[in-house]
């Protein structure tokens, strides 16, 4: 056991070295929130379709839920202040009101945390509404926060 906490901790020690913020460039930030927000992107290809057959309960539906759900937050993470700067599709809005855009993020966060108890449980009318609400914050937020 200890052998393993020793290696757990010299790996986390490379980690944190390697992931820095002395290495870190502001375009680095928008590239990691992209990726986030492409991946988030399939997991909604791969969810639609179950939401239209009603397989709510399916591991599938369950799994993809979780996923998007912590995609979201790794998303948020790509926001840094330092990224402002670079050109990319995030609109004007998105720095113009941070803190509404972040609260609007947390928001869908929780929601699609929210989906996956809810798939998990088999509630499947409730998580019917919750997928329909994901969505909807999606569209939302793009319209607001983000160039085409």
């Amino acid at each position: 056991m200890k052998k393993y906490v020793g290696c757990a901790g010299l790996v986390l020690a490379l980690i944190s070295g390697w992931v820095s913020s002395d290495t870190m460039k502001p375009e680095d930030s928008v590239e990691y929130r992209q990726s986030a927000f492409r991946l988030m992107s399939y997991q909604l290809n791969v969810l639609n379709p179950l939401h239209r057959s009603k397989a709510y309960s399916d591991e599938q539906f369950v799994y993809r839920s979780e996923m998007l759900n912590r995609l979201a937050a790794l998303a948020l993470e790509g926001f840094t202040e330092e990224s402002k700067s670079i050109t990319s599709r995030s609109a004007p809005a998105v720095w113009d009101n941070h803190a509404e855009f972040t609260e609007r993020m947390q928001d869908f966060i929780a929601t699609t945390a929210e989906l996956t108890e809810s798939a998990r449980a088999g509630q499947d009318e409730q998580t019917r509404d919750l997928f329909r609400q994901t969505l909807q914050s999606c569209r939302a937020c793009h319209d607001r926060y983000r160039l085409e």
